[in-house]
């Protein structure tokens, strides 16, 4: 508050007027106004140590705050007084001098309540008028000029006061405004996520049978044109979902939500498999693809890999989709502006497309825009990619922006990291028998239906004996009396949930502490794999999920050195 904010300053000024004091008059009279002033600012701060910010103040600890400032008034206005009463004449300057200050001081008062204004402010406001007038023997043009100046300065000081007060109240009206606007606008962000987070959840369990049922159908005998339908059918519901993750991760952008992941992770091997992702198409388009490295980029640094790989991905992905003859190339450079320790990493991607129009420039990097509305149906796409991708670039301590090409466009993606020791790469054990899963017993809980026929249709092929029950409950009694070597589990159930089932496995309540578990949730926000691994998860994926993925799940979890299809499980 004001007056616990501006003691230093009120105690460093009545130490300087005591030395003037000390110096003009008595030592003894300066040090003893001093140990008074000083005992009447301890006595007021006694009475308000307990307003704090955000705290009401009752009726009882307004009073005190109001009066402890009367006898602090008292002592300078006493000391203005004696001042003016001297035999000195040139002490009544120095006495309208502490008045003034006392008036000036008041001014930091505004926003308080009128009863303290009016303790601090009357007495030296007063005595401004009653002791030129009726304490000072002087009379001609020059005193009574200067007696009609300060009662001039009075009248101002008074007007000044009003003024400032209502322009404080304005201002408090304001701010108080805006902070209700704020609060509303973070309410109505925290909806929206929440609704957005919902909605995924809610959508991401129907496409899960749709896209699993799809994909059991493509395993089965088909003629050509049916398994063309069946190729149409995946390839939409996957976009679908790349737009539901586009739109969800807008949302936690939006919300500051969005964390990075930071970790040593090999550079030239991400970029390769990046780029492998892509030369499919490429190839089909006829384009080339291309990849150049400086010699300053390191082949380890620190960084949030996914993200990494979601903001290039979205660059190539454009290029090729905007791109009809030449190519796509992606130019890595580095340098030490950041310091010593860290690297400023550049990632150019080039294409030889139109480009980008220069009027559109500016518009690009919006939510659910493109370069102009010819655009989004001829190729597709929500506008989102950009958007996410410059959020995340600027999170991570760089930038994403279009720079001028002589052909096609030329983003370029920059990032900031840390070197990052080479880690030592363990080489994945092979499996010797191509029917291992045929022996593996897995148990499943989980409440919905479809969900549960998806699974068994993904798995049938594999030979796998499937258990299913549709809650944890079932689940624990199930393991106690039969013998599983993994189970996927479900997080949102009725009777007992994914993670309290969890917990009792882990304390050992089936006698299999160690048994692996897999999250097979709908939760499948950035963050939420790490957030289940931390719970104690032996792996997590995300519905809708795919066969690939599920079987790599699998026999990574009952085959723990078995880590061979790391690539395949990511793509997937």
């Amino acid at each position: 508050m004001d007056t616990h904010r501006l003691l230093p300053s009120r105690v460093i000024s009545a130490a300087v007027v005591a030395v003037v004091i000390g110096r003009a008059l008595d030592w003894r009279l300066a040090l003893s106004w001093l140990i008074a002033l000083l005992a009447s600012e301890g006595l007021a701060r006694l009475a308000t140590h307990r307003f704090k910010p955000g705290v009401h103040a009752s009726h009882r600890l307004r009073a005190a705050f109001v009066l402890g400032a009367l006898p602090i008034n008292l002592i300078w206005g006493w000391l203005a007084a004696m001042l003016w009463l001297s035999t000195t004449a040139d002490l009544k300057l120095a006495a309208v001098g502490i008045w003034v200050g006392q008036i000036v001081f008041v001014q930091n008062y505004r926003h308080q309540p009128w009863t303290l204004v009016a303790i601090s402010a009357v007495a030296p406001l007063a005595s401004l008028i009653v002791f030129p007038v009726f304490f000072y023997d002087a009379h001609g043009i020059g005193p009574d000029t200067a007696r009609a100046a300060l009662l001039l300065v009075t009248l101002t000081t008074v007007n000044t006061m009003i003024s400032n007060r209502a322009a404080a109240r304005r201002l408090d009206e304001l701010t108080h405004g805006l902070r209700e606007e704020r609060e509303r606008a973070l309410e109505a962000t925290r909806a929206k996520s929440t609704f957005i987070a919902v909605a995924s959840h809610e959508l991401r369990t129907p496409m899960n049978g749709m896209l699993g049922m799809a994909h059991a159908l493509a395993r089965s005998n088909l003629d050509e044109g049916q398994r063309e339908q069946v190729r149409l059918m995946l390839k939409s519901g996957d976009n679908l979902m790349k737009l539901l993750d586009d739109v969800l991760d807008l949302s936690r952008i939006e919300a500051g939500r969005v964390e990075l992941v930071v970790a040593p992770f090999n550079l030239e091997e991400t970029l390769g498999e990046v780029l492998d992702a892509w030369r499919d198409v490429a190839v089909v388009k006829n384009l080339t693809l291309s990849v150049a490295i400086g010699a300053a980029v390191p082949a380890w640094i620190e960084a949030d890999v996914l993200r990494i790989r979601q903001v290039l991905v979205n660059l190539i992905a454009n290029a090729l989709k905007f791109t009809a003859e030449g190519g796509i190339s992606l130019e890595i450079s580095a340098s030490h502006a950041a310091g010593p320790e860290a690297l400023d990493i550049r990632f150019a991607v080039r294409d030889t497309g139109p480009g980008v129009p220069p009027e559109a420039a500016g518009r690009v990097f919006d939510s659910f825009t493109q370069a102009d509305d010819t655009v989004s149906r001829r190729h597709g796409g929500a506008g989102l990619g950009l958007t996410i991708s410059r959020a995340l670039a600027r999170q991570m301590g760089g930038d994403l922006t279009l720079e001028p090409s002589p052909t096609g466009a030329c983003f370029v993606f920059s990032l900031r990291a840390a070197v990052a020791e080479p880690r030592v790469r363990i080489e994945p054990e092979r499996s010797q028998d191509d029917a291992a899963l045929k022996t593996v017993r897995v148990l499943m809980a989980e409440d919905n239906p479809i969900n549960q026929l998806v699974v068994r249709a993904m798995l049938e092929a594999t030979g796998v004996s499937l258990t299913v029950v549709d809650n944890g409950q079932a689940a624990l009694e199930t393991m106690a009396g039969e013998g599983f070597d993994c189970v996927l589990m479900d997080i949102n159930m009725p009777v007992m949930d994914g993670i309290t089932a969890l917990e009792a496995i882990r304390s050992g309540a089936t006698g299999h502490p160690d048994l692996p578990v897999i999250a097979l949730t709908a939760s499948a926000l950035a963050g939420d794999r790490e957030r289940f691994l931390k719970m104690g998860f032996t792996d997590h994926l995300g519905k809708p999920v795919k066969p690939a993925a599920l079987i790599t799940a699998i026999a990574h979890a009952v085959s723990p050195g078995q880590r061979g299809a790391d690539a395949l499980h990511d793509a997937a």
